[in-house]
């Protein structure tokens, strides 16, 4: 079979987008390497584990179906999956009843506070009966109209101390999640995290143990998401390559079903407590398993705390910026803070295989009724919708949305990017997102939506295409770039990389092959400098490569993390 890469984008229910795009692009292509972020981190987890079982089953389509009927459990368990916690649930109830659009926003949320708050309210109503009976009694309706206030009052004020504890002490309790993915004991239905734990499974047809990172590798495949560790400010890439990072046993319960706990602790080295450690440090650390003993359920997981909603994942490592090197407690979020569609992962100067990607986008009936849009050629980056900003939620929103998604925004405008992401275009109001109790028939649409995207990349993308058009955008861009060098390589860098003393490196390293790579690539440069200012010069900037916001730089990434050694 060809082979592919894909990316999918987060959204917490838009994801039941995925499994049909998955069936039907597997059809076509092996899956080599899978990522994305929050929804779209479970959703590369479960096609690297269908992959995982098509190579160890001779071809076998048997993981793909698996993920197929995965629509079909969502459609039927969607709301289920999310349980929140006893002491955040009238919480849960508030925030269900402001995005349930049937219930009316806002108004559905000041709706809900009876169900939410039953024991405030029904004191309060008590006490507007006792008070209402009172002024009848005595005939006295100052007093009774004085005893409803302060009841109103004192309800009020009973429900607003309720809010204050969950909101400053419940929610940071539980890492700032009303549901930690663990299921129940009352429930009966799986919560989400043991429900993708036990689906990995099950799609990769593995009953022996987590299926690993081992486990993928072994067969070429590779998976990769994007978490954001908000102690240190940073994205990390999933999964972890060294093991820097250590995990509580008591926090990760909480968290984990019994079985990943199992691995991880026969898996990762306990820590030995020492006579130095803090009083608060806990003394049931391990070392979390790293690279390809990596389990892949805390791929996605990692990556799906959407704040406020999931529960962070806790982790631990050493502050070295601190004299004793002491162990400070790291808070794992959602990867979409970050990187909600990390179209370059996987990507290179010259790619020998597509990098598919699957992004999800807002619909507007003003824009047509194209729910489905892969382009033909990449867009000019002014082509994108012009939304209101006509309120403080919407300027504020709008602030955080740009800060974190511009860059995923504008690389996928790129030429030799927007040719092989397919978009979905969802109604917010109704469609994915936070809609957690979108009906079957919303559901069954949304998966209808991925089956076409899927058969969009298969039957329309073009792979000679796409090669043509990544050298068209890349030469002019590295000619340019390497233009700019010459102009200073000569009079900075020629005889300093040779001469200069440093730490690391010998003397003759420098000067063959450092200072000799150097040098091949200021004369290309030159040259290319010297056509492109020669009116008769044959320079690839002036041929028809069109104009596009792109620079050759280096770029720290997001799995920079010390070495092994």
């Amino acid at each position: 079979m060809e082979e592919c890469d894909l990316i999918m984008k987060g959204g917490v229910t838009s994801g039941v987008v995925y499994p049909h795009a998955i069936r039907k692009i597997a059809k076509a292509y092996r899956l080599r390497s899978i990522g994305g972020t929050s929804a779209g981190a479970i959703a590369a987890t479960f096609a690297a584990a269908a992959e995982y079982r098509r190579q160890e089953n001779q071809q076998s389509m048997a993981g793909f179906d698996e993920i197929g009927d995965v629509a079909k459990e969502l459609g039927s368990n969607m709301f289920g999956l999310f349980q929140p916690t006893p002491k955040t649930e009238p919480l849960f109830k508030l925030l269900i009843a402001a995005i349930d659009q049937k219930s009316g926003g806002a108004g559905g949320a000041l709706r809900a506070i009876p169900r939410a708050f039953p024991y405030p309210v029904l004191f309060g109503a008590l006490l507007v009966l006792l008070s209402v009976f009172t002024g009848v009694v005595t005939g006295n309706w100052a007093i009774g109209v004085l005893g409803v206030l302060i009841s109103l009052i004192g309800s009020i004020g009973l429900i607003a101390i309720a809010l204050k504890k969950m909101l400053f002490v419940d929610l940071p309790a539980q890492d700032f999640g009303l549901c930690s993915g663990k299921t129940l004991p009352a429930k009966s239905e799986l919560a989400f995290g043991d429900w993708i734990t036990q689906k990995i499974d099950q799609i990769a047809g593995k009953d022996d143990g987590p299926l690993t990172v081992r486990d993928l590798r072994r067969h070429g495949i590779d998976v990769a998401t994007v978490t954001t560790d908000l102690s240190s400010k940073r994205p990390y890439r999933l999964p972890f390559e060294t093991s820097i990072h250590y995990f509580s046993k008591a926090e990760f319960a909480k968290l984990f079903p019994k079985k990943m706990m199992e691995y991880l602790c026969e898996t990762g080295e306990k820590r030995a407590c020492r006579g130095s450690d803090p009083s608060d440090l806990p003394k049931d650390l391990y070392s979390l398993p790293a690279g390809d003993d990596f389990p892949v359920y805390l791929v996605a997981r990692i990556s799906l705390s959407f704040p406020g909603l999931i529960s962070s994942v806790p982790l631990w490592r050493i502050d070295y910026l601190r004299a004793d090197d002491p162990f400070r407690r790291c808070l794992f979020s959602d990867g979409g803070i970050s990187s909600n569609f990390p179209i370059h992962f996987f990507d290179s100067f010259l790619p020998s295989r597509p990098t598919f990607g699957i992004a999800l986008a807002s619909y507007d009936p003003d824009q047509g009724d194209n729910r489905i849009d892969l382009p033909k050629q990449a867009p000019q980056s002014t082509a994108l919708p012009i939304g209101n900003v006509d309120s403080l939620p919407g300027f504020l929103m709008a602030i955080l949305n740009t800060a974190k998604d511009w860059q995923d925004t504008m690389q996928s405008m790129l030429p030799g990017h927007a040719e092989r992401i397919v978009s979905v275009r969802l109604d917010d109001s109704s469609e994915g997102g936070l809609n957690l109790l979108m009906s079957d028939e919303t559901i069954a649409r949304l998966t209808e939506f991925g089956s076409q995207a899927g058969d969009r990349l298969v039957s329309e993308f073009n792979m000679d295409d796409q090669r043509l058009s990544r050298a068209r955008a890349l030469f002019p861009t590295l000619e340019g770039a390497l233009a700019d060098m010459s102009e200073t390589y000569d009079d900075a860098y020629a005889k300093l990389l040779k001469e200069h003393r440093v730490r690391s490196g010998t003397q003759a390293w420098r000067e063959d092959p450092f200072a000799k790579f150097g040098a091949a690539l200021k004369a290309i440069g030159a040259e290319g400098k010297a056509n492109h200012n020669d009116p008769d010069g044959k320079s690839i900037r002036q041929g028809d490569v069109g104009k596009f916001d792109a620079e050759v730089r280096l770029v720290a990434t997001e799995d920079r993390v010390p070495g092994r050694d």
